[in-house]
């Protein structure tokens, strides 16, 4: 006996003005990438803890890392309460036209890409220091910033023809 009635899904996407669809044609590699470039905890701890150690010293990195860690999570939580009340890939930017207009969800949707880019400008940055050092190339402003160069156009290179296995090395 088959049950003909549309699935919860379908009608809560269906109430939103979507179809069901969900592509599932990323890989491995793709999936691992798009979550080291976004969520990059180790490439952030790496960097900054120096930079921490320095400026705030060991208080700082002893009581200021949980407790940003805390409120982080606490920002997590509520993200995900909206993602399982809104459960649309358009994520935060169809949260805010959802919950406060279009206005709202377009100044999301600039907000979020402003800093995505920005995060991986960072952590770019961040990898041309990192890298320089086992190289054998003294970390100059000059050698920071052409490593980085190096970095984006890379970057830019696999985005605009593909997976990285595609290319013959």
């Amino acid at each position: 006996m088959t049950d003909l009635s549309p699935s919860r899904d379908v009608q809560d996407l269906s109430r939103f003005g979507y179809a069901q669809e969900l592509f599932r044609s990323m890989g491995g590699f793709s999936n691992f990438a798009i979550s080291f470039s976004i969520i990059s905890i180790l490439t952030g701890a790496v960097t900054l803890y120096g930079y921490g150690l320095e400026m705030g010293g060991p208080l700082e990195m002893t009581l200021g890392w949980p407790l940003a860690t805390l409120f982080t999570l606490l920002l997590a939580a509520s993200m995900a309460e909206l993602c399982s009340a809104y459960p649309t890939s358009g994520a935060m930017y169809h949260w805010a036209a959802a919950l406060g207009g279009p206005a709202a969800g377009w100044f999301v949707a600039w907000l979020n890409i402003v800093g995505l880019i920005a995060a991986l400008a960072g952590i770019n940055f961040s990898c041309a220091q990192f890298v320089l050092p086992f190289l054998g190339i003294t970390a100059s402003a000059t050698n920071v910033f052409l490593m980085f160069a190096f970095t984006l156009l890379g970057h830019g290179l696999i985005n605009h023809y593909g997976d990285i296995t595609a290319f013959a090395w």
